[in-house]
């Protein structure tokens, strides 16, 4: 006898003394009530008869566990007849939003290739100091000239000037239309909105520019349907902020040197104006030269002097031995007194005396402090003029020393895989912003729903 025969013959049993149980408790509640004569006293050798009782058939009574009824799990009754939003919603706002991603990735999109480059501004100032070290720790950077330059030509990278001039090199516009391109990513040009503005936003989708303030470097990426188009815009990219440095340390330069410059047209004009005064002096004086008139002049004024002492001399010894009346000692005298007279003129027309006009009767003296004046500030201006000159060649040459220049170490290459778009990653990304976007979506319409109820 097998292991479920056994069982099913244990539970016929249990029914069956069940049964026995329960139609003996109907049978005694059934008895008919006891007569008069059924309640006299009976011996106590008497024997009463049992009420007779019938053996219950036994196929009746023990039901096998096949005829047992089953009875049904209970069922919502709302359930049944409405329908499951949550699966709707969860079908609608993760499901079909991930289906699509997939055949837009998978059979839709377009490959793009992206051409890298990296390049720095470089020049004189480049040299490390505790400024620099400090930026460094702090995160904050320098404040140099080059690291303002490599601001200026990340922002260039961004703007539209960049963008107009790619469009009069390679076409833009043309690039980013091709047939190679899908519906999404390519670029849309309407009637009324393809300007450089909305090319210059697109430009900015495709193309990333990053400067990294404590290197100095600068990272350039540009995305295209080929590999040659990305190629040759980057290459063009390049260029165009070559040309950009060189256009700010050209200005620099021309900058450094334009003060110099000033300040020597200044001195130049300033002596051109002594010269001139002095020719004028000379004009007028009918004279070259005051100082060496004057000296000769002092020369002569000696000369007179020493005649003089020797006539004075020849006077004291004749009038020792002769007459004051002779003819020789006033022969003598005559002629210091000749001299002394001439010396009297010449000191005269060297110094001013009283009582005479020096307009109408100039003086050497006065000539001379005119002269010395002219001739002092026309040294001053000559001196300022060559200090100038100096300036202009020494700014010059700091110019030429500080020039900046763009150093590209990773140059543009041709691209031989399509990095764009990353298929898996973003039908992943559509599939978990959905799941989180309905996930929120249901949290917050139960909350309301618990709220208002």
């Amino acid at each position: 006898m097998s292991r479920e025969e056994k069982a099913e013959l244990r539970a016929a049993r249990r029914a069956r003394r069940a049964a026995i149980a329960a139609t003996a408790d109907a049978s005694a509640g059934a008895v008919a009530p006891a007569t008069g004569r059924d309640l006299a006293p009976r011996p106590a050798n008497t024997v009463v008869p049992l009420p007779r009782r019938d053996a219950p058939n036994r196929r009746q009574l023990a039901p096998t566990y096949a005829e047992a009824p089953v009875i049904a799990p209970a069922q919502p009754a709302a359930a049944a007849g409405k329908p499951n939003y949550i699966r709707i919603s969860a079908l609608l706002a993760i499901a079909l939003p991930t289906l699509l991603a997939t055949i837009y990735y998978a059979f839709i999109a377009a490959p793009q290739y992206v051409a890298e480059a990296r390049f720095a501004v470089r020049g004189p100032e480049d040299a490390p100091s505790p400024t620099d070290a400090i930026g460094a720790l702090t995160g904050l950077g320098g404040s140099t000239s080059t690291s303002g330059d490599s601001y200026i030509v990340a922002q260039f990278i961004e703007s539209a000037q960049l963008v107009g001039n790619l469009q009069r090199g390679i076409d833009l516009r043309k690039v980013y239309t091709s047939d190679k391109a899908d519906f999404v990513a390519r670029y849309r040009p309407y009637d009324f909105e393809d300007t450089i503005e909305h090319l210059t936003t697109f430009w900015n989708s495709v193309a990333w520019v990053y400067y990294e303030p404590t290197s100095g470097v600068i990272t350039f990426t540009v995305r295209a349907f080929t590999p040659e188009d990305a190629l040759r815009i980057a290459r063009d990219t390049v260029r165009e902020s070559e040309k950009l440095v060189n256009k700010l340390s050209e200005r620099a330069r021309e900058d450094a040197i334009a003060l110099a410059k000033q300040e020597q047209s200044r001195a130049e004009l300033r002596l051109k104006f002594a010269r001139k005064a002095v020719q004028e002096y000379r004009d007028r004086m009918g004279e070259t030269d005051p100082v060496t008139a004057a000296t000769a002049k002092s020369t002569l004024i000696g000369t007179l002097e020493a005649d003089l002492a020797k006539a004075e001399a020849d006077i004291a010894g004749r009038s020792a031995f002769l007459n004051k009346d002779a003819p020789s000692l006033r022969v003598a005298r005559q002629s210091a007194d000749a001299i002394r007279s001439q010396i009297a003129q010449e000191k005269a027309k060297i110094g001013a005396q009283a009582g005479q006009d020096s307009k109408n009767n100039p003086r050497i003296s006065a000539n001379l402090a005119e002269f010395e004046a002219l001739q002092t500030e026309r040294d001053i201006a000559q001196a300022a003029y060559t200090a100038a000159t100096t300036a202009v060649e020494g700014a010059r040459m700091r110019a030429e020393q500080q020039s900046r220049y763009l150093a590209t170490f990773v140059e543009p290459h041709l691209p031989e895989d399509s990095l764009y778009p990353a298929r898996l990653q973003m039908i992943m990304l559509v599939l978990l912003c959905s799941a989180l976007a309905w996930a929120l979506g249901v949290l917050i319409f139960y909350g309301i729903r618990d709220h208002t109820a």
